[in-house]
């Protein structure tokens, strides 16, 4: 062990700098020189072998080091009065340099990085490309400023108390927070150099005080909730008359429209009163619907119909008259309830996904039946008698959504089987879908009449052809234009919203796909099936984390 300081002298660490010190020497190059040759001394001897070995064998990554090392000893050196070009000369080279490091870098396996990483392994080669990515943004090279969020962030999610965990978030979070931007304020003893990151540390504390402030008055709050006096324990025999008076009140009753649609459970089988939810192991059809039972349910007003038309013209550009022509009817009506609508087109034009969006911007509850195969009458209820009775489909809507107003999507529903030993499908919806008929309807299961009046009906099929005319006059077919290659950003827009919504992601994790991806997308998909186009963009997104092809 020696106490000898290295000949060049110690740099900061990425860390240290990226939690506000200074470059070491106060310049890029300087800063860069005392990193080289302490990070790879041979390069001072120019031992070409051993810095070989200790770049992983790589004999483009030697060059490209000595380059850098050859460029700051150059600018080191100067003379005074050609500061200014070399300087120049000097970040356009520290701009190559970065481009070619990662490259070379990005060539290698994604896990190789990731193990290293979350072991607390530092790669220099790493950190030489994270300090590059520093005095470049420094510099105000607008390529690099845009790397920055992702390298704060990165030192930020494994940052331990002490080792820069406010300043790290904060700098990330004011960097979020300014889009990049900063202000172009010199930095006294800096060889050209703007302290960005003080100005992001500073628009960053902001939020991290706020945020700090709230958690201080919650804490607050518990605790002076934990000294008030706590009630005595309730006797046995209280409880019991506590929840004998609760079982007793009856649910109140929802403001606006609303619809009884199951009178009573009285008739069946068992204890339990009407709009009485009961926790039991045996599910029986009165425990199941009593909840329901005697209530008046609400019916989902109409909301702004401009807004709604507005959102979905803007994800279904090729179908904005559509969706004019199926809110038309809606307009006037104290609750939702759409027209009776047959959407025809071919595979993949996006039939569905249209159906089911209606429903979600009018705030109506969604069930998708899906119709294909289906060779029985099953979706109008069946009988307790059989071991699998259940209650009709749109019954079972209205339960799990608690409205009466509900839109059931019949998907396929020209592919639905034509045999009749069980009953037909569509026999079942014409029952359904006839509206004398659906105010009271003789539920199978529940052995009683339900109003299933509020409930809409959307159904899809490719085609009409062999579809019973009985169904047909009572929906309004409506034909589905395919989407184009005009309308490919919107609906890409749109397919990646849809994506972020599954994943819980927000924008940021998740963003729109750039200019370059939808034109990759749009050299395999000139419009037609959106189901494809889905395939290309989630295609595109992943190889967004994919390595490049060998």
């Amino acid at each position: 062990m020696t106490d000898r300081v290295p000949a060049f002298g110690v740099p900061p660490t990425l860390r240290e700098l990226l939690c506000g010190a200074a470059p070491y020497g106060g310049s890029a190059h300087r800063d860069l020189l005392c990193y080289l040759a302490y990070t790879w001394s041979s390069l001072i001897i120019q031992d070409q072998r051993t810095l070989c070995e200790d770049v992983g064998a790589s004999m483009p990554m030697v060059f490209l080091i000595e380059g850098l090392w050859k460029s700051c000893m150059r600018l080191r050196d100067r003379k005074a009065d050609a500061w200014e070009p070399d300087y120049e000369i000097f970040q356009q080279s520290l701009t190559a340099f970065w481009l070619d490091l990662g490259r070379l870098l990005y060539k290698r396996p994604a896990e190789d990085f990731e193990v290293d990483w979350h072991a607390g392994v530092s790669n220099p080669l790493d950190d030489l490309h994270g300090r590059v990515t520093l005095h470049l943004a420094m510099l105000g090279d607008p390529v690099a400023i845009d790397a920055m969020p992702d390298l704060l962030w990165m030192y930020a999610r494994r940052a331990q108390p002490g080792e820069g965990y406010v300043e790290l978030h904060a700098a990330a979070i004011g960097c979020e927070l300014d889009d990049g931007s900063y202000r172009r304020q010199w930095t006294r003893g800096y060889d050209g150099l703007v302290d960005i990151l003080s100005q992001w540390r500073e628009r960053g504390m902001e939020p991290i005080a706020n945020a700090a402030a709230l958690a201080r008055g919650q804490i607050r709050d518990a605790v002076v909730e934990a000294m008030q006096p706590r009630p005595k324990p309730m006797t046995v025999l209280a409880a019991l008359r506590k929840e004998a008076a609760e079982a007793e009140q009856v649910p109140p009753e929802p403001e606006g429209p609303g619809l009884v649609v199951l009178a009573s459970v009285g008739h069946l089988p068992g204890n339990v009163k009407d709009g009485e939810a009961k926790n039991s192991s045996s599910q029986t059809p009165r425990i199941e619907f009593a909840p329901i039972a005697g209530r008046r349910l609400p019916l989902v007003p109409v909301p702004d119909l401009a807004r709604v038309q507005r959102v979905l013209a803007g994800e279904f550009p090729d179908a904005a008259g559509i969706v004019a022509s199926i809110l038309a009817p809606v307009a006037g009506r104290p609750y939702v309830r759409l027209p009776r609508i047959l959407l025809r087109g071919g595979p993949g034009t996006g039939k569905s996904r249209l159906a089911r969006r209606l429903g979600e911007e009018l705030g109506l509850d969604v069930t998708v039946y899906g119709c294909a195969s289906v060779s029985d009458g099953s979706v109008i209820g069946t009988s307790r008698m059989w071991g699998t009775g259940r209650a009709s489909v749109p019954l079972q809507a209205i339960k799990r959504a608690g409205a009466a107003s509900v839109l059931v999507v019949l998907d396929e529903i020209s592919r639905a089987g034509t045999r009749a030993d069980n009953g037909r499908l569509t026999d079942g919806i014409l029952a359904l879908a006839e509206p004398e008929t659906a105010r009271a309807y003789h539920d199978p299961y529940l052995e009683c009449a339900v109003d299933l009046s509020a409930v809409s009906y959307i159904a899809t099929a490719n085609s009409t052809d062999g579809l019973d005319p009985a169904l047909l006059s009572r929906f309004r077919a409506v034909d589905m234009p395919a989407p184009t290659l005009a309308s490919l950003p919107v609906l890409a827009r749109g397919l990646v919203a849809e994506l972020r919504r599954e994943r819980g992601l927000d924008a940021r994790w998740l963003p729109d796909l750039t200019p370059e991806e939808l034109d990759l997308v749009g050299e395999h998909w000139r419009g037609g099936s959106v189901r494809t186009l889905q395939a290309l963009v989630e295609c595109a997104l992943d190889g967004r984390h994919a390595g490049p092809a060998n």
